[in-house]
């Protein structure tokens, strides 16, 4: 025989164990829900993989081959992302600025960014960054009329371009919403920062003489050397040397897994000599070297 009290004690205990039987059994009902809601599930449950990619081409990184694909080192290193994710690959070519790719996968139109893409400080703000993939380098190219002005008021300086060209009256050019808009405030604090919408326009200012120069990686420089072989004569390519402009693929910040991910297999891509191939292929050719003069 119980007491009343005891009874009730009991019936209390019995309604705890069974409270905490119920947490418990919902924390392990939840536990499948939590890992399929990882980045890399959610890619492959939807079967494809969504890559953003900067409107314009941007040779040899990424542009439309002749049978309409596209080719160049992302593309290359998208693919072969999908490819080991077991999944399709698809192209979000929206953005309209390097900015704005940061702004596709953020935002969620975009699983990542692959894209001759600097991984700056700023960027790091918002987006998760893989390692580093590729690095570039940057460079001025300089109108050498106006160069040679500024060289005539300064001899003394005639040897340090940089400190020639970091004054109140140097009008130096970049493409907004790039990674070059900073590098320009950070390298010239004391020269105007002219930033135009795209590239012929900026070239058109350098060549004129608008600008005294304009600031950009060596890609798109390298191209320019390419096209236009006499251009030479009026302006000067010049390396600024220390000033590695590093590139990495871009993910959302929630996106931990997937950010693991891709640094393992971009440690194996340049372990196993894809990587290297792709460069090879795409980037490193003796018609792209620069120099300066």
């Amino acid at each position: 025989m119980t007491t009343p009290g005891l009874e009730r004690l009991g019936r209390a205990t019995k309604l705890l164990l069974m409270g905490c039987l119920v947490a418990a059994l919902a924390v392990l009902s939840a536990a499948p829900t939590l890992a399929q809601s990882s980045a890399i599930a959610r890619i492959q449950a939807a079967g494809k993989l969504t890559v953003a990619v900067f409107f314009e081409d941007v040779v040899p990184f990424f542009y439309v081959g002749p049978d309409g694909k596209l080719i160049g080192v992302d593309p290359a290193i998208a693919e072969d992302i999908a490819e080991k994710l077991g999944v399709t690959l698809e192209y979000n070519r929206a953005a309209t600025t390097f900015d704005g790719l940061i702004d596709e996968v953020v935002e969620g139109r975009a699983d990542m960014a692959i894209s001759l893409l600097s991984d700056t400080l700023e960027r790091a703000a918002r987006a998760s960054f893989s390692q580093s993939y590729v690095s570039v380098r940057q460079f001025l190219l300089i109108n050498r009329l106006q160069l040679g002005r500024l060289v005539a008021a300064d001899p003394e300086r005639a040897n340090d371009v940089p400190a020639l060209l970091n004054n109140p009256q140097s009008r130096i050019g970049v493409i907004g919403g790039t990674s070059y808009v900073g590098f320009v405030a950070e390298d010239f604090p004391q020269a105007q920062n002219v930033t135009f919408d795209a590239w012929p326009e900026m070239l058109a200012a350098v060549k004129s003489g608008d600008l005294v120069a304009l600031m950009y990686d060596e890609i798109e420089i390298g191209n320019w050397r390419l096209a236009d072989s006499a251009g030479a004569v009026e302006l000067r390519p010049y390396h600024l040397a220390g000033h590695p402009d590093t590139i990495a693929i871009a993910m959302p910040p929630g996106d931990t897994d997937l950010k693991a991910w891709v640094d393992l297999y971009l440690t194996k891509a340049k372990g196993n000599g894809f990587l290297d191939g792709v460069l090879n292929t795409y980037l490193y050719s003796k018609d792209r070297a620069l120099i300066d003069g």
